[in-house]
């Protein structure tokens, strides 16, 4: 069996150290926009260590919506963008349902006024015979309560990033070398990693080593801007074929790996909760998609899978 996980979000928050550099927060958003777990003891410990400190709900709260600001995965990004807190809700079900995680959380709506969701109940399975500390609760929660007043503020509640090198911006990275790089992938996403030395102005190891200093690779990059772009892709109306090619997967299966090792979800399931949540309100996605044009078709961009 699979050791059992955790959203790399909550273990953050819960975690609450300090000294996190900009850089370091952008290289860690960056990872997690391709996988967005981490093991499941480091949540609990964070967790009991939290509870022992006498953290209140307010803290972890505080915590766990600042991390979610900086969150570049698939799985925040798309339910973010969704216009029903009834979609919303169904999606971080079926994300607690398909991922590997420890402890799976099912929210409902309890108490529903006319100004939208007032109050939410959940219930916890565990899977792992460690205890569940209240910080733990508390923060799972708040992720579902956040993501939920997001859409029903119409995309205003939370400062959330449209493209890695708009991230980096918000960070106060706007002009580092994992921002220079990443508006370099963005600019044309489909073209050779082995093109961006010249296209920046360096050479390939000084390229190399100066975003290994701050914790990225140009691999790193253009992954999560893969994975951005494709997420913004289901809601476009697309075929999966047709996305998976624009966005630089070899192929639709390709596509469906990479959501599944980032979210534990498949962009089928992300697809049809799209389709229902726009049929029931018909709104336009907040999120940027564009799909390349005949001179940007660089096959070489599969060097790296």
């Amino acid at each position: 069996m699979k050791e059992p996980l955790a959203y790399h979000v909550v273990v953050h928050a819960l975690e609450a150290e300090a000294g996190w550099s900009a850089d370091r927060r952008f290289a860690a958003a960056v990872s997690h926009a391709v996988d967005g777990h981490l093991a499941y003891p480091r949540y609990h410990a964070a967790g009991r260590a939290r509870a022992r400190e006498g953290i209140g709900e307010e803290g972890v709260q505080r915590l766990v919506r600042d991390f979610l600001e900086t969150d570049l995965n698939p799985a925040i990004a798309f339910l973010a963008n969704l216009n029903r807190a009834e979609s919303a809700l169904r999606g971080y079900n079926l994300y607690n349902a398909t991922a590997n995680l420890a402890v799976r959380t099912s929210v409902d709506i309890k108490d529903q006024g006319q100004r939208g969701v007032r109050r939410l109940a959940a219930a916890r399975d565990l899977r792992t015979l460690a205890d569940d500390p209240s910080p733990c609760r508390t923060a799972t929660l708040t992720v579902a309560a956040s993501v939920i007043e997001h859409v029903q503020s119409g995309g205003t509640c939370l400062s959330r990033p449209l493209s890695v090198s708009h991230l980096a911006e918000i960070l106060g990275r706007g002009y580092g070398i994992g921002a220079d790089v990443a508006r370099a992938i963005e600019d044309d996403w489909l073209a050779p990693l082995s093109l961006l030395p010249r296209k920046l102005g360096c050479h390939k190891r000084t390229l190399e080593r100066s975003l290994r200093d701050v914790g990225l690779t140009a691999q790193a990059l253009r992954r999560a801007d893969r994975m951005m772009r494709a997420t913004a892709g289901l809601f476009s109306g697309h075929t999966l074929t047709s996305i998976a090619a624009d966005c630089g997967f070899s192929d639709a299966a390709h596509m469906s790996r990479s959501f599944r090792a980032s979210c534990g979800l498949t962009p089928t399931m992300l697809v049809e909760i799209a389709r229902d949540d726009r049929k029931a309100d018909g709104f336009e996605s907040r999120l940027p998609y564009g799909r390349p044009h005949g001179q940007m078709m660089h096959r070489a961009a599969f060097d790296e899978l």
